[in-house]
C-alpha cells in the first residue's frame, strides 16, 4: 500500500567487496525494502553483514516499517549480527532494530507510542498493547460511533493471529495517526509459516483451492475460515475486512508469495513466485496493513452481520455500578496543569459521547486545585463546541470544591463570551 502522497520507495544497494552490503532507503512505504534485504542477505558470505541505512529516510509508514523490523529480527536470529541498522541522528527509527515492549510502556512516551515498532510475545502482551494503543487514539483523534471499539476488536484479533495460526514466537505492530485527516493506519507483521501453509495444514479446506497464495489469502478473509476449526470461529480477518469495507478504508494482506488488497471498494489478489520470503518452509511471513477513517461511523457487530453481540468496552471502562458513566478526575490529575494534555482529555470525553454515553459525570473527589488552563481546555472548550444547553445536559461536575467550581464556571463564561 503506497503512502498517502503516492510516492514510491527509492533505495540504493551496493556490495563492493562482498564482505558487506549497503542498502540505503529513502522511503518506507511498501515491502520493497524488506524484499531487497532478504535478497541481499542471501548473497552474503559467512561472516559478512548488510547495513540497512535509514539515516536519510524521509517518510515511514507501518506497511514498510513493521515487516522490515520483523525480518531484521528473524535474520539476526539465524545469523547474529548479519543485519546492522544505521539510523544516523533519526532517533525515531531506533525501534526498527530494537522494538518497544509492553514491559517498558510509559504514557509519557507520547507520540512515540504510535510512530514506533512494538514487539509482543504472548496473548496477554497483545491484549495490553492493543488497549494501550487504542487508548492513545481515543485521547488524540475524534472518532465517530463505533470506531474505537471496532479498531480495538480488529487490532487484537489480528495481533492474536500470530499465536493462533502463524507459529511465530512474536509479533510486531505499529500504529500511526494522521490527525488532520482523522485517519488511523495500522500494520501487524510476523515471520511465521504464512497464511497459505497455515490453511494447508487444516483438513477443513480442499488443497486445490490453496495452491495460489493470493487465493489462499482471499479464502482466509472469508467468514468462518480458520486453520483451527474446533478452536476458532474464523471471524478475525473477515471482521476486519467487513469493517474496512463499511468504513470506506483500505486493507492489504501480504503473506508468503501472495497479496490481497482492498482499495476504494475494489479487490485484487495475486501470486508472485519470485517474491522472496525469509525461509520457504516455516517462515513465509505475513503483513496485515489497514486504514480506517475515524471520521466515518463503523460498528463491529454490523461488520459481522449481527453474529456478534458487542460489549462496548470503551464505555464499559467508565461505567459505575449504578450505570452512570463516571470519570474520576483524580486518575487524570497528571493532566490538570497542562493545556496540551488537557486537550487529550477533552478529546477522550468527546469520544465517550460519540460512543453512546448519554451523559458523563466528572468526579472531582480527591482533586486539589485545578489550573485555569485545564478548566478552559477541557470544560470551557467542550461547552463552546457542544453549546451551553447541551453541555449542561450531558456533562456533570461532581464533588468539586467551591474553588474548582468557581474556576470551571469562570472559564466557561469567558469562553462563551459571558460576564464571569
Amino acid at each position: 500500500m503506497l503512502s498517502p502522497d503516492g510516492r514510491s520507495l527509492r533505495l540504493n544497494v551496493t556490495d563492493p567487496t562482498n564482505t558487506h552490503a549497503h542498502i540505503k532507503i529513502d522511503y518506507l512505504n511498501s515491502t520493497t525494502a524488506t524484499n531487497t534485504l532478504i535478497r541481499t542477505w542471501r548473497t552474503l558470505r559467512d561472516g559478512a553483514h548488510v547495513v540497512v541505512d535509514l539515516s536519510t529516510t524521509e517518510r515511514i509508514y507501518p506497511n514498510g516499517t513493521v515487516p522490515l523490523a520483523a525480518t531484521i529480527a528473524y535474520l539476526n536470529s539465524v545469523r547474529p549480527g548479519s543485519v546492522v541498522v544505521d539510523v544516523g541522528e533519526q532517533s525515531k527509527l531506533h525501534h526498527i532494530q530494537s522494538p518497544l515492549t509492553v514491559q517498558g510502556f510509559d504514557r509519557s512516551l507520547g507520540h512515540t507510542r504510535t510512530n514506533s515498532v512494538w514487539v509482543y510475545r504472548s496473548e496477554v502482551e497483545a491484549q495490553q498493547l492493543a488497549n494501550d494503543l487504542i487508548e492513545f487514539l481515543a485521547d488524540n483523534v475524534p472518532c465517530e460511533e463505533g470506531v474505537i471499539d471496532t479498531l480495538n476488536w480488529c487490532l487484537y484479533e489480528v495481533m492474536d493471529n500470530v499465536f493462533q495460526h502463524s507459529q511465530a514466537e512474536s509479533g510486531f505492530v505499529m500504529m500511526q495517526l494522521h490527525r488532520t485527516q482523522r485517519l488511523c493506519v495500522i500494520g501487524v507483521a510476523d515471520t511465521g509459516i504464512g497464511i497459505q501453509k497455515s490453511l494447508v495444514t487444516s483438513a477443513s479446506i480442499p488443497r486445490p483451492e490453496l495452491k495460489d497464495a493470493g487465493l489462499a489469502i482471499a479464502k482466509a478473509l472469508e467468514q468462518g475460515v480458520t486453520s483451527k476449526v474446533r478452536l476458532n470461529q474464523g471471524n478475525g480477518l473477515f471482521g476486519l475486512r467487513r469493517a474496512v469495507e463499511l468504513n470506506g478504508g483500505s486493507l492489504s494482506v501480504r503473506s508468503g508469495r501472495g497479496t490481497w488488497q482492498l482499495q476504494k471498494g475494489a479487490v485484487e489478489h495475486s501470486h508472485t513466485p519470485s517474491t522472496p520470503v525469509p525461509e520457504a518452509e516455516n517462515h513465509q511471513a505475513t503483513l496485515v496493513d489497514w486504514r480506517l477513517e475515524c471520521a466515518k461511523r463503523v460498528r463491529i457487530d454490523e461488520a459481522l452481520g449481527g453474529s456478534y453481540a458487542p460489549i462496548n468496552e470503551f464505555l464499559e471502562s467508565i461505567e459505575d455500578p449504578e450505570g452512570a458513566y463516571r470519570v474520576p478526575v483524580v486518575d487524570i490529575e497528571r493532566a490538570l496543569g497542562s493545556r496540551k494534555l488537557g486537550a487529550e482529555i477533552r478529546t477522550r470525553l468527546e469520544n465517550y459521547l460519540r460512543a453512546g454515553a448519554r451523559y458523563i459525570v466528572l468526579d472531582f473527589k480527591g482533586v486539589g486545585v485545578i489550573s485555569s488552563s485545564f478548566a478552559d481546555e477541557v470544560l470551557a472548550k467542550l461547552a463552546e463546541s457542544m453549546g451551553e444547553l447541551e453541555f449542561r445536559r450531558r456533562i456533570y461536575v461532581d464533588s468539586a470544591s467551591i474553588t474548582n467550581r468557581g474556576l470551571i464556571d469562570r472559564a466557561i463564561a469567558l469562553r462563551l463570551g459571558q460576564s464571569p
